[in-house]
């Protein structure tokens, strides 16, 4: 109960954060510092079991994770301690957050988040309390009112040692379930202990003392007192149920947990759950809570489940109204959700529409023939501003045959944002062509290289004045795809060279030819 309330509580405090961030959280931040495999498994297991469960407070714990094949099969012959040693691993590095406290079933292991971190807090705060109380109420407790008894026994029948049995403790148990305070249930044993036993008969017990314990009505009667021993009230529905299943009345640790389980659920679901609990050869009532917690967890996932796909049709029918400015009709809206069948990726509807708009078709069967058929072109990224536009048509055009690859649009999205001179593109598709190097990392290291002069260039790449050659006289500007003159003189400095070698080689077949 402790757990789930304070869940419940930080979890309203919670809302509107996206718990399905904690994979992407594990490899920014995380994954470079972990060297051992065992650790990095249960590390993505965990976390991906804790982002399926849509909570920033979700937690798992030992027994689910050995289940998943990843780790029941991949963790070596001795999987279990292996599990363990990983999970200490995760939490010393900060991955993971484990807590043991009393109100939970088994250890638990949570997202290191905030809300985590909060519920972790307030599970410790609520068990120190709870001991607290314990330890200031000892006269109340069962510990300290048995051993109180078990002393006066000694005293009374005057024996060195009084070892309670089991059957002693449940008695005990009983009496406090009906309402005795510790108080009465002393006094009535000194009361019934206190004629002295004949000699050779053996000590007595404390089912010895039932009847005088019994003799009176409790002080502060319970409701199960009332209920199942006085009868002065009906019994719950949940405790009839008990009855007619077991065919007895419960006793007042069944009654207590029955109880508890319709505090935290309904009574509807306690009574399904005692049918297959609950029979006349056995009554296993101790079984209820857990049962009905691991029932409750699959109801939530079903539901879940079964919400997810509305909320995205809700989310695509939101979109539609975007893009075409109109609601769509009711046959529209069953094909879109028809299609999430299909297209169960959000990314992909988004994309397509966004792609429509950019063509201005805005016509729903071209939308459906985009998300059965997609092209690469849909997930192309849009230019950031007209040069890289430019820059996109002038690709598609000359290099890539009407096909961009996303990184090569990743990356001239940032060229464009440094150079926004349409006449540097276009002469870095020239030079790569005339290189036979019509590819993007040729493209690309001409136009992050070097200016054609020192200072010929402005801060924008264009070209300033003055910078052309003259002939007769007369300045004019170089050509686009025009070579260089430095290009030209390394060019006639290649064919003097060719000329030099043909002549060497032609010169002995001339001598040789003489001598003849």
């Amino acid at each position: 109960p402790v757990f789930r309330q304070a869940s419940d509580l930080i979890q309203k405090s919670c809302q509107g954060k996206d718990p399905a961030l904690m994979i992407d959280d594990f490899l920014q931040r995380t994954l470079a510092q972990v060297d051992d495999l065992a650790e990095l498994k249960v590390s993505l297991v965990t976390l991906r079991l804790l982002e399926l469960k849509q909570s920033e407070t979700a937690s798992v714990t030992a027994r689910e994770l050995i289940t998943q094949p990843a780790l029941r099969d991949g963790l070596g012959i001795a999987p279990e301690i292996a599990l363990h040693a990983a999970l200490q691993r995760a939490i010393a590095r900060g991955t993971l957050l484990g807590v043991d406290a009393g109100s939970l079933d088994e250890t638990r292991y949570f997202h290191n988040n905030e809300a985590s971190r909060r519920l972790i807090e307030a599970l410790e705060m609520a068990e120190n309390h709870h001991e607290a109380s314990r330890s200031n109420d000892t006269q109340r407790g069962f510990d300290h009112v048995l051993s109180i008894v078990t002393r006066d026994i000694e005293w009374l029948e005057s024996i060195e040692a009084y070892s309670p049995s089991s059957a002693d403790e449940q008695i005990l148990e009983e009496w406090l379930a009906q309402g005795y305070t510790p108080e009465a249930i002393v006094r009535s044993i000194r009361e019934a202990l206190h004629t002295p036993r004949p000699r050779g008969t053996p000590p007595r017990s404390l089912s010895s003392c039932a009847q005088q314990v019994t003799a009176q009505p409790p002080e502060e009667p319970t409701s199960y007192y009332r209920s199942v021993i006085a009868r002065s009230e009906p019994p719950p529905d949940e405790v009839v149920a008990f009855r007619e299943l077991a065919g007895r009345w419960p006793n007042g640790r069944e009654y207590n947990l029955i109880q508890a389980a319709v505090s935290l659920y309904s009574s509807g679901s306690v009574i399904d759950t005692l049918k297959r609990l609950v029979t006349r050869q056995r009554a296993d009532v101790h079984s209820l809570l857990p049962l009905l917690a691991e029932r409750e967890q699959v109801e939530i996932a079903l539901a879940h489940a079964q919400i997810q796909p509305d909320l995205m049709v809700r989310t695509l029918i939101q979109l539609y109204e975007t893009t075409f400015g109109l609601p769509p009709t009711s046959r529209i809206a069953n094909e879109i959700t028809e299609l999430t069948e299909t297209v169960k990726d959000i990314e992909v509807w988004q994309n397509v529409f966004r792609y429509a708009a950019t063509q201005n078709k805005r016509e729903w069967n071209y939308v459906r023939k985009l998300l059965l058929n997609p092209s690469p072109a849909i997930f192309e990224p849009a230019p950031v501003n007209e040069i890289a536009q430019f820059a996109f048509q002038l690709y598609k055009r000359r290099v890539s045959r009407g096909v961009l690859d996303l990184f090569v649009a990743r990356e001239i999205n940032e060229l464009a944002l440094q150079i926004t001179d349409q006449n540097r593109w276009t002469n870095a598709v020239d030079k790569a062509a005339q290189a036979n190097a019509l590819r993007w990392d040729y493209i690309k290291k001409t136009l992050l290289g070097p200016s054609r002069k020192a200072g010929s260039e402005d801060r924008n790449g264009k070209r300033r004045q003055g910078t052309g050659t003259r002939r007769g006289g007369v300045s004019r500007r170089p050509q686009v795809g025009e070579p260089t003159e430095e290009e030209l003189e390394a060019s006639r400095a290649r064919a003097r060279k060719r000329i030099e070698e043909r002549t060497r080689r032609d010169t002995p077949n001339r001598r040789n030819g003489a001598h003849d």
